[in-house]
């Protein structure tokens, strides 16, 4: 799920996806490309879980486990 902070998914919005559909296999990324992108739009999506009173270990999961669970598919890929 890419983030954009003023159109398509804003972190509020990918929240309220998330409490819709559920937090498993999904990764969230900040959009770069060529509209207004903000790079910190991952951190802000985690403290936006916060403020809805996600727990710690459901914002890890879904910012840092299910990327990692994702990526660790490929032999190549470490931490």
């Amino acid at each position: 799920m890419t983030l954009y902070p003023e159109s398509k998914c804003s972190p509020a919005r990918a929240i309220d996806i998330l409490e819709t559909f559920g937090m498993e296999n999904i990764w969230m990324n900040s959009a770069c490309d060529w509209g207004i992108s903000d790079p910190l739009a991952v951190i802000k999506c985690a403290l936006e879980m916060k403020k809805r009173h996600h727990s710690a270990e459901v914002v890890d999961k879904v910012i840092f486990e299910n990327p990692k669970t994702f990526l660790s598919q490929c032999p190549n890929f470490a931490l």
